[in-house]
């Protein structure tokens, strides 16, 4: 191959380079040198301090007192100190002497009109080695510099696309390197050390703002949310109250406040408290207050169980009494129904006069015969009675010419008891008559399960066929409460066998009038939905309460018997010891005695129950 002709630019860039490597080369054999000389000396060093560190060790075990170990003591700490000083001085001519070519080109650039740099000896001794001078040495460099940038970029100093001439001299700061205002900057320095410190305290301030702005709105909703949160906690020990009530009795280990809690258990819960229940995703395998629904409720007056405690028993009932009442209250916050709150209150107070009852003598004490004679003032009264008796004891006890003050606050204890139990009574008829809806729904189930009824005969024995075609067969059928009024007296006309044995009251009822409209032909000829005809009786439904009867094996009977009109008859009912008959006024017509039709006659419970519908006689063809 010909081999092309080396010009005069690439024989001085070669010759350069040769130069360059010569001088790296003589360089690196004087560091060497000097390294090696360094550590020869640091070697004798060495080897002299473990010769004296010998002579003290020998001189020590010879002479131990304490003026010797002192001065051994200030010659460690002098040899210490020159050992110190000897490595400082020897790093300070290590620094000195590394700095290479790049100090000397900033001693030659400093050198103009700025204090003059204290040059190395070494560099001198080198540069007198080779036969050249400074300004040699950074000709050399500068072209060196510039075959460099020329090779790698093929920038020169004429031509370059920065239009530099000095592209391949060393870049010199001279802005920087002029002599600066020391006392203007230092202040500066101490002001902008100041303003720093200022605004780090100020953002430290402001973060501490911060965090107690953010605890006190986190502080302001846990305060929002502690009313839900006592709620919560409030529900919680009522329910395992209830479930504790509600396990004894499933177990029959029950105490009295089990019994008076046991209706309300099974009928005292009010929708929102079930709706809750209902929601609960986790479902227990035994929960004792859906299994307590299996009982039968408690067909005792309330006030009458507590009436035959014990003293013991009564103090005990108390206390759990006061239980219940405090976790009602807490929990109800206006939610939970009234007569829950109403009920435990009556307790409370019929216990406490019975306590008081038991700690004065008992019944046939003195203060009882008191008792019983301030009774007898309350016997027959209606509560708006009671109630306007109650406002004049006390606008007479909080008059100041109140003669027999005591008195006068007996028959309000008294008084405020007797409402009490009244109250008891009514809550207990409540729950009686939710017992037999009870049943009343179980029976319908069974008899739904049952039966085999066909369409048409349904049809036919309800007499839908007879109600128009734009008519619900519902339509005006209501129920009504047959109370008082309808009851007749009879207590005048009769007499028992028994009366002088036990004393003669009057059971409790729940009664029932059914009434709607009767669509007959006429009927449907003149009226419709909008115009309906006159309402009419269609039958009854009575349930009379026996629960304490002397026989239990007799059954209660029901009489019908003449009344002072053909309209109407009597329908009077017989139980036995220690009840009264009762009667009531009814419509004379004739009974539809069929069970598809609503006829019951039972005994179940203490509890007799008659239900019966009018029969309906459709004329055809």
């Amino acid at each position: 191959k010909v081999q092309r002709p080396i010009t005069m630019a690439e024989s001085a860039e070669e010759s350069s380079v040769k130069d360059d490597r010569k001088s790296r080369k003589r360089d690196d054999d004087d560091d060497r040198r000097s390294r090696k000389s360094r550590r020869d000396g640091d070697d004798d060093r060495k080897s002299r301090k473990r010769r004296k560190r010998s002579r003290r060790d020998h001189s020590s075990e010879s002479d131990d007192s304490e003026d010797s170990r002192r001065r051994r003591r200030r010659r460690k700490k002098s040899s210490r100190r020159k050992s110190k000083k000897g490595r400082k001085s020897s790093r300070k001519k290590k620094y000195s002497s590394s700095s290479d070519d790049d100090s000397s080109s900033s001693d030659d650039s400093s050198s103009q009109g700025e204090t003059k740099k204290v040059l190395n000896a070494k560099l001198l001794a080198k540069l007198s080695q080779r036969g050249e001078t400074l300004e040699e040495r950074k000709e050399r460099r500068s072209q060196k510099r510039a075959a460099k940038i020329q090779s790698r970029f093929g920038y020169t100093a004429e031509e370059n696309p920065f239009n530099d001439p000095n592209l391949h001299e060393a870049f010199n700061w001279s802005k920087k390197k002029a002599a600066p205002n020391t006392e203007k900057e230092t202040g500066d320095t101490l002001a902008e050390i100041d303003n720093i410190r200022r605004r780090r305290k100020q953002r430290d301030e402001e973060r501490d703002e911060m965090d107690r702005t953010r605890a006190e709105e986190s502080r302001q909703k846990e305060l929002e949310n502690y009313d839900e949160w006592a709620k919560k906690e409030e529900m919680f020990h009522l329910e395992q109250q209830r479930k504790r009530s509600a396990i004894r009795l499933m177990e029959g280990r029950e105490k009295p406040v089990d019994v008076l809690a046991k209706n309300l258990l099974m009928f005292g819960l009010s929708e929102e408290e079930k709706n809750q229940r209902a929601a609960v995703k986790y479902k227990e395998r035994f929960n004792a207050l859906e299994q307590i629904e299996k009982l039968e409720a408690e067909l005792e007056e309330p006030h009458k169980i507590v009436g035959v405690l014990k003293l013991v028993e009564l103090h005990e009932l108390k206390l759990e009494i006061e239980a219940f009442r405090i976790l009602e209250k807490e929990a109800a916050d206006g939610n939970s129904t009234a007569s829950i709150l109403q009920y435990w209150d009556a307790l409370h107070l019929v216990t406490q006069d019975e306590i008081k009852l038991l700690q004065n003598g008992g019944e046939k004490s003195q203060y009882a015969r008191k008792i019983e004679g301030i009774k007898e003032i309350f016997a027959g009264q209606s509560r708006s009675a009671l109630m306007k008796m109650q406002d004049e004891i006390m606008s007479k006890l909080s008059s100041p010419t109140c003669d027999d003050r005591k008195y006068w606050q007996a028959v309000r204890e008294q008084l405020m008891v007797h409402l009490a139990k009244l109250d008891l009574s009514e809550i207990h008829k409540k729950m009686l008559v939710r017992q037999l809806e009870k049943l009343e729904q179980r029976k319908k189930e069974a008899a739904e399960r049952g039966a085999e009824k066909k369409e048409g005969e349904e049809n036919d024995e309800n007499g839908n066929s007879m109600v128009p075609e734009n008519v619900d067969a519902n339509f005006g059928n209501a129920e009504e409460e047959l109370g008082e009024t309808d009851e007749i007296n009879i207590t005048n006309k009769k007499t028992y066998s028994w009366q002088d044995r036990y004393a003669p009251r009057k059971p409790r009822y729940f009664n029932r009038v059914k009434t709607g409209y009767d669509w007959n032909k006429y009927n449907q000829t003149h009226y419709d939905a909008e115009t309906p005809p006159p309402k009419i009786v269609q039958g009854y439904s009575f349930n009379i309460f026996y629960p304490d009867l002397v026989d239990p094996t007799k059954t209660p009977q029901y009489f019908l018997e003449p009344a002072d009109s053909d309209d109407f008859c009597i329908l009077r009912f017989h139980g036995g010891a220690p009840y009264e008959d009762i009667a009531f006024k009814i419509i004379n017509r004739e009974w539809n005695r069929s069970r598809k039709r609503g006829f019951k006659c039972t005994f179940e419970r203490g509890i007799l129950s008659l239900y019966f519908n009018f029969a309906t006689h459709w004329y055809r063809r």
